[in-house]
């Protein structure tokens, strides 16, 4: 059995070898192998015909699930199980596509039952597969915004979001169920994928928020919008009148 082990982080890739060489011991004719990213592992799968490759999706430059892209003249002749952080709502992306895949971090029970379930499975729609599943990552960028957390990723949808709060090239980002998430990323990262939602607002160079979210609008000491999680946010002078027209129109 010859297995490929793709990801881009050098720990990732010895922690499933060694699982894979404490669970197949016996195994006489098993293989490993390794490869960093995308490109190397496609010239290693040309190379060694793996039997199974377990990919990881977020790798720099080129994401697993491109893998297609490079076998477009090629059958594939290999089972491929995703191994990714991608949280829960994504999960039902995979679940719907029934294509495998193993939720890091791995645990070893179930690297055990997708390596089995691999070597029993034909290999009709495979391609089929993977296509639909990019479709699905695809939409999904089109529906959600996706927050880079410790442990992997959140797809949130933007209706969620309450507000943004920057600091520097952070952004902390408050949600409807009253957590909050800090971000390396710069709030601008945000805004330029919410501007096209009409209803989020910047009403200060530090602050963008979701007007869905509004409690209260005082005009004493300057100008302060409330919010349903009890945050105070401020508007700038300059923006003063510009928000209350804003408000006007839309409510």
């Amino acid at each position: 059995m010859k297995i490929l082990i793709v990801d881009d982080e050098l720990r990732a890739r010895k922690l499933l070898r060694r699982m894979l060489n404490t669970l197949f011991k016996e195994e006489k004719d098993m293989f490993l192998s390794e490869a960093k990213d995308l490109p190397k592992a496609v010239e290693l799968i040309k190379e060694e015909q793996p039997d199974i490759v377990l990919l990881d999706i977020e790798m720099p430059e080129h994401s697993g699930l491109e893998i297609l892209n490079f076998f477009k003249n090629t059958p594939i002749n290999f089972q491929l199980i995703f191994t990714t952080a991608y949280n829960d709502y994504a999960m039902e992306a995979f679940r719907l596509n029934a294509t495998d895949y193993l939720l890091k971090p791995i645990d070893i029970a179930e690297l055990e039952k997708a390596i089995r379930k691999a070597k029993t499975m034909s290999m009709d729609r495979l391609e089929q597969k993977l296509e639909d599943l990019r479709q699905i990552f695809l939409e999904l960028k089109t529906t959600k915004i996706v927050l880079d957390v410790p442990n992997g990723f959140m797809f949130i949808s933007p209706d969620d979001v309450i507000a943004l709060i920057a600091d520097g090239m952070y952004t902390t980002v408050y949600l409807k169920d009253k957590s909050k998430t800090v971000i390396a990323k710069p709030i601008r990262h945000f805004i330029e994928r919410l501007e096209k939602h009409k209803y989020f607002y910047r009403p200060h160079r530090s602050y963008y928020i979701n007007l869905k979210y509004i409690k209260e609008f005082s005009k004493k000491d300057g100008a302060t919008i409330i919010l349903e999680n009890g945050m105070s946010i401020p508007v700038a002078r300059d923006k003063k009148d510009e928000f209350l027209f804003i408000i006007k129109g839309i409510f």
